[in-house]
C-alpha cells in the first residue's frame, strides 16, 4: 500500500513557527494527506519539511518542501505567512504590510485550484481573507478565516489561570 495520500494540504509559512506547527498537528492527529511546506524563506520551510516527515513514519500523511504553484494545486491551502505583529502594536497596523504579503502569496499561487479551500490565520484575519478571497477569484465560501478561534482559546487559558479551573 503506498502511503502517498491523493489530497494534499499546502501551508504557506510553514517555516515559521505556526505554520511549522499546523503542519506537525496535520500529520500527528493522522489527516491522510500530503502536507506542503511553502515559504520565501526555503531553508527553515525544508528544515522544517525534513524534520516533520521523519516524524511521520508511522502516520498516513506525508511531509514535503514545495514551491507556490504546487500549493496552488492543492485541496487546502493554510495560509500562516504574514509580518510579526511587535509587542502593544494593534494589528490594524499590520493590514498595509500584509495586504502586500497576501496579494504576493495568491499572485505566486496561480492558477488556483477552481475546488481549493484557503483558510487564512494571518492577522488581520478578517481584512486578509477577504482580501484573499477577491485575489483568489474563489467563491466566498471557499476561504475561511480562524475567526477568533485562537483568541477564544487565549480567554479560556486566561480565566483558567485565574480561577484555577481547567480551561476544557
Amino acid at each position: 500500500m503506498s502511503r502517498i495520500p491523493r489530497n494534499s494540504v499546502a501551508v504557506i509559512g510553514g517555516g515559521g513557527n505556526v505554520g511549522a506547527a499546523i503542519a506537525f498537528s496535520l500529520i500527528a492527529k493522522s489527516v491522510p494527506a500530503e502536507v506542503l511546506i511553502v515559504d520565501v524563506a526555503e531553508k527553515a520551510a525544508k528544515g522544517q519539511a525534513l524534520d516533520i516527515s521523519d516524524a511521520s513514519f508511522m502516520m498516513p500523511g506525508t511531509c514535503r518542501q514545495a514551491t507556490f504553484q504546487e500549493a496552488g494545486k492543492s485541496d487546502v491551502i493554510i495560509i500562516t505567512a504574514g509580518a510579526r505583529q511587535q509587542p502593544g502594536e494593534p494589528r490594524s497596523n499590520l493590514i498595509d504590510r500584509n495586504y502586500k504579503i497576501m496579494k504576493s502569496i495568491m499572485d505566486s499561487l496561480k492558477p488556483i485550484k477552481s475546488t481549493a479551500k484557503i483558510l487564512v490565520v494571518s492577522n488581520p484575519v478578517d481584512v486578509l481573507t477577504d482580501i484573499a478571497q477577491k485575489v483568489s477569484g474563489l467563491p466566498r465560501e471557499q476561504v475561511i478565516g480562524s475567526g477568533t478561534y485562537l483568541d477564544s482559546g487565549r480567554l479560556r487559558n486566561a480565566l483558567s489561570n485565574i480561577t484555577g479551573v481547567s480551561p476544557t
